[in-house]
């Protein structure tokens, strides 16, 4: 056996070994590519379901967002007009204060007053009956 035959048969060998270690290869790799096929198909078949339910839930959170935006606004404006309610009593609540306290002074100034000459023409009364 000449050199040149034996690396012939050392090449066949080589073609073969390597051919059966690639057929397995292959095989999987066929495998692979088929249970990839059944995957996207999957996902085309579930895409357009998970896409218009994406939508939906994307539109019910824009109308709850509104909804919620024209709720903070009534709220807002339910505050605005207890605070102005609240400035009003107040200021009322003052001014009431401010009329009625020197009339109640005057008022209880004026009561003693009377009390202090009724206790006096009481007195005068009792010494005039005992002096008679």
């Amino acid at each position: 056996m000449t050199s040149s035959e034996f690396f012939t048969l050392l090449s066949a060998v080589s073609l073969f070994a390597i051919a059966i270690a690639l057929v397995p290869t292959f095989l999987q790799f066929r495998r692979t590519l088929q249970k990839l096929e059944i995957c996207i198909d999957n996902l085309n078949r579930h895409i357009d379901p998970l896409c218009l339910s994406l939508t939906e839930a994307a539109n019910e959170i824009q109308i709850l967002s509104i909804s919620l935006s024209d709720k903070i606004e009534k709220t807002d404006r339910v505050i605005y007009t207890a605070q102005k309610s609240a400035e009003t009593l107040l200021t009322t609540a003052t001014m009431l204060k401010d009329t009625a306290s020197p009339f109640i002074t005057h008022l209880g100034g004026f009561s003693a007053g009377v009390l202090a000459f009724s206790h006096f023409l009481n007195r005068s009364w009792k010494k005039h009956k005992q002096g008679e």
